[in-house]
């Protein structure tokens, strides 16, 4: 692998910081430390999925539509009906709008070797009880699912992007889904059960999607244009949205819109997720110190840390000397997700002793001391916990301040008290 390339993926690593869930602790959970923790190893063993978190989203979005008047009308994160601002009638189906979303969010699944990214689409939804009537309206939240090819997403969004030209890739999905009333149910295992079943030939994909985009740029500000067109799965569906003599025809009538920086980070924010490595996991490539490491990487990304501490050792049997620190980073996350909180310590301490000389590499190394901290705090090490937090402050890592408030003062206090 190109060195560049191996450099572009570790500059990422912001996701170490983004491990253990202690943010969420309560001043209920601080009184009886043994049980916090016995909570905190459930709630862990919970997210082992081959789902990632969420890698990037958008939240907000305008929504716009042609009226029956030839007007354009907007709503927020709402596609209008073509009579929304003449039609008062919001109960029902009709406070949906042609089209809504609560947010967008890209996440990665491994299958087999490939990697692919799945596009979320959470929104409001309900159904009537009584649909010929239109009565009894139960509002619920719901989400759909598109599993595509990660290697497509610099296609829907390509780094010499043009301003003022609409396009449509089609995404040619693996697989595809809905999930009703999400918020009550376990949907990540759903989502991920389902597409095991595509992969296993249990299921049928019938669907595809159609992203169309539009990036403009009118007296210096750019904004982008942007519709998700669910399709079947059949070629001349798909060739008449994705036919670049049909491209003006994609936003005559509606589309959501936000600022261009917005859709740049929310693709760019999945790209970076997408680690270059061979086709095999064996590692005996031209390059097998950081094949291993990237297999390593992608199996942290998407929970399975057992693969992910294999590969990673792998990796230090061929280079025991490397001098880069985000291996025992990465080697020491994947140790306190399994609990091996004194190996994982000792991850860290190598980690540190590797203080690195490029500027761009120091704000991922000080997260060591705020992980090690974490990882302190398990061992009922409180001393030490806040020892490496406020180390980690000391250095700059301004999210130790929380912690520092939230566990050290406490413990102080009970010092004196003792």
């Amino acid at each position: 692998m190109p060195k560049s390339k191996v450099i572009f993926f570790r500059s990422f690593v912001l996701i170490v910081l983004a491990l253990l869930p202690l943010l969420s602790y309560s001043q209920k959970h601080r009184k009886d430390r043994k049980k916090d923790k016995q909570a905190l190893s459930e709630q862990d063993l919970v997210r082992y999925s081959s789902l990632s978190g969420v890698e990037s989203a958008i939240d907000r979005a305008t929504g716009w539509a042609v009226q029956n008047n030839g007007a354009w009308y907007s709503m927020k994160n709402e596609v209008p009906y073509s009579d929304q601002k003449s039609n008062k009638d919001t109960y029902g189906d009709r406070a949906l709008g042609q089209d809504n979303f609560i947010n967008l969010e890209m996440r990665k699944l491994m299958i087999g070797n490939t990697q692919y990214t799945v596009l979320i689409k959470k929104y409001r939804d309900g159904k009537y009880e009584f649909p010929l009537l239109k009565e009894d309206w139960e509002g619920y939240n719901s989400l759909d699912y598109y599993v595509f090819n990660s290697q497509l997403l610099s296609k829907i969004l390509p780094d010499n992007v043009k301003f003022n030209q609409s396009y449509a890739i089609n995404l040619n999905v693996f697989a595809r889904g809905t999930i009703t009333n999400y918020d009550h149910k376990n949907w990540e295992s759903i989502l991920v059960g389902n597409v095991l079943q595509v992969n296993l030939g249990e299921k049928v994909n019938g669907w595809n999607l159609v992203i169309a985009v539009y990036p403009i740029r009118n007296n210096g500000e750019e904004v982008c244009r942007f519709r998700l067109i669910k399709t079947f799965d059949s070629n001349f569906l798909v060739s008449m949205y994705t036919s670049p003599n049909d491209w003006d025809k994609l936003f005559e009538r509606s589309f959501y819109e936000v600022k261009f920086y917005t859709f740049k980070n929310f693709i760019d924010g999945a790209k970076q997720y997408f680690i270059p490595v061979s086709g095999s996991e064996t590692g005996l490539q031209e390059d097998p110190y950081h094949n291993y490491f990237n297999w390593g990487i992608l199996k942290y990304q998407i929970g399975d840390y057992i693969k992910a501490i294999q590969y990673f050792n792998e990796a230090l049997k061929i280079k025991p000397n490397t001098q880069d620190f985000m291996l025992f980073s990465y080697l020491g996350n994947a140790q306190t997700k399994l609990h091996r909180y004194e190996d994982a310590i000792g991850s860290y301490d190598r980690a540190l002793q590797l203080r690195p000389t490029d500027v761009m590499n120091y704000s991922n190394w000080v997260r060591n001391y705020f992980n090690r901290g974490v990882t302190k705090y398990y061992l009922n090490d409180m001393s030490g916990a806040c020892s490496d937090w406020n180390k980690a402050l000391e250095l700059g890592f301004g999210t130790a301040y929380e912690y520092i408030q939230e566990y050290c003062h406490d413990n102080s206090k009970e010092k004196k008290k003792r």
